[in-house]
């Protein structure tokens, strides 16, 4: 598997929030394509709007989890407070790096630990989703 490539297994059958999964997956894999090009112009611009998707995507999923009265909701929104953090100071260090190869890296790194959110996070409430119909049918 290339990373950030979308998996059948991140699959929630949620479409609210697949679809900003794979919109995000899809920033990620722009962002690499222009960091390994050299347009750190690009870079900066793929990270901007990627942060932005992303915040959207939180705030919309924990509105949706409240709703659906998921017990771990608070829980998850502070995972996704921690994350937006991580993600703000790496992106920080990440514009003070001149070295083009330690730019990369930098990028990489922030976009690693989005992907958790996906890979991780979101599949935790995977079986509260599937037990209380709220995603699509099989």
């Amino acid at each position: 598997m290339k990373r950030f490539d979308w998996l059948e297994s991140f699959e929630l059958r949620v479409p609210e929030i697949d679809g900003d999964h794979r919109a995000m997956l899809e920033l990620m894999k722009a962002t690499r394509a222009a960091a390994a090009a050299g347009n750190r112009t690009k870079v900066e611009h793929f990270l901007d709007r990627l942060f932005a998707l992303t915040q959207n995507h939180f705030m919309r999923e924990e509105t949706l989890l409240l709703r659906w009265g998921y017990p771990d909701a608070k829980t998850h929104a502070m995972y996704h407070q921690r994350l937006l953090d991580r993600a703000k100071a790496v992106r920080r260090a990440c514009g003070k790096i001149e070295s083009q190869e330690a730019f990369e890296e930098c990028c990489e790194e922030m976009m690693t630990f989005l992907v958790d959110d996906v890979v991780r996070g979101d599949l935790k409430m995977k079986s509260f989703l599937q037990s209380n119909d709220l995603t699509l049918p099989d």
